[in-house]
């Protein structure tokens, strides 16, 4: 996804989100925040990080990069 289609899923009000395996953290983007930010941080392993981007993806209003 380029930039351009980030912004303009972003204000069609989608956050978009991206999991950083290395420091077991999610991160997102949105219209507010148009840098990467930390979402979520609390993660023991690889397969937590999955799990809580699974359930992420399941709402509505998020997308994956």
């Amino acid at each position: 996804m380029t930039q351009k289609d980030q912004v303009k899923v972003m204000r069609a009000g989608f956050k978009i989100i991206r999991a950083d395996v290395q420091n077991l953290v999610i991160k997102f983007k949105d219209k507010d925040n148009l840098h990467w930010k930390t979402l979520q941080s609390d993660f023991k392993s690889k397969a937590a990080l999955q799990r809580g981007m699974e359930t992420l993806l399941k709402m509505q209003l998020f997308i994956e990069d």
